[in-house]
């Protein structure tokens, strides 16, 4: 099969060379002439990045890996859900999340993650499913967005958590809270409890990615901009923070770790912040 590959970091990387050796033809950063579309590009970029490829579009299906929120300035200039986003301008939507660190993936260690969306999807997991990478189905496109949005957001908490010696009882009512929070969150904007016990929730946040490492180097006293220096990359859980609490006050949705988590990064708060917040839980 023709898949066309639109961002080709270190994701959209792994995923062309998993496709290549399972037999499909691989087109990186253009989809003409393709059956099946990967969108691996940063989540605001996502609209833009199909927007281009407009003319190129006609009845592929669209897998969307991107995490966190985007942007369709022809709407509002506030970031949305991707499906929001995408709505009324692009169809066959799909959205593939899990805990798949691209190394391990490359590697050929077992991984899985849950393919969302409509009629179409049983297709896409034939297509792309192995004996290494396994695909539950789903149908709840927004919890999976949720989950793999606030993953992101969250896993920076978790981190300063961890660094900061609190020991694992504290760790793990930590953990516990942050899906607490994310499956409220969910729950607000129409998605299913089921989904957050699942891959793009629960399973995505036992990762020690990018976005944990952040809450590490922050713990240990490194700020932001140094840290995002050294890493020489941008983590998406910072820019992912921002839009959840900016759509988490227009829903009237109660995020308090979120909302300690805004504190510390961008209102110059202690990091002691982070397990206050804790102790003020039921």
């Amino acid at each position: 099969m023709k898949i066309g590959i639109l961002g080709m970091g270190t994701f959209g990387s792994t995923l062309a060379g998993y496709f290549s050796k399972l037999g499909h033809e691989i087109y990186t950063e253009e989809v003409k002439d393709t059956e099946l579309i990967f969108v691996v590009v940063p989540s605001h970029a996502v609209f833009s990045a199909l927007q281009k490829e407009k003319d190129n579009i006609s009845n592929q299906k669209i897998v969307i890996c991107s995490k966190g929120f985007s942007k369709n300035p022809k709407k509002s200039d506030k970031a949305m859900l991707i499906s929001e986003s995408l709505e009324g301008e692009f169809e066959n939507i799909f959205f593939l999340y899990g805990p798949t660190i691209a190394d391990e993936l490359k590697e050929g260690k077992l991984s899985g993650m849950v393919l969302a969306g409509g009629k179409g999807k049983e297709e896409i997991k034939k297509i792309i499913e192995s004996e290494k990478l396994r695909i539950e189905l789903d149908d709840d496109v927004i919890g999976v967005q949720i989950g793999a949005s606030l993953k992101n957001v969250m896993t920076i908490f978790l981190g300063i958590i961890e660094e900061s010696g609190c020991g694992q009882n504290t760790r793990s009512y930590a953990f516990t809270k942050c899906v607490e929070e994310i499956k409220n969150f969910g729950l607000a904007l129409g998605a299913k409890e089921k989904t957050f016990l699942g891959l793009t929730c629960v399973g995505d946040l036992i990762l020690c990615s990018r976005n944990r490492c952040l809450g590490i180097e922050l713990a240990k006293g490194k700020g932001l901009e140094e840290i995002t220096k050294e890493m020489n990359y941008i983590p998406q859980g910072i820019a992912n923070l921002q839009d959840a609490k900016r759509i988490a006050k227009e829903k009237g949705i109660k995020t308090p770790i979120i909302d300690s988590l805004y504190s510390i990064l961008f209102e110059n708060s202690p990091l002691n912040e982070a397990i206050k917040v804790l102790e003020k839980l039921n």
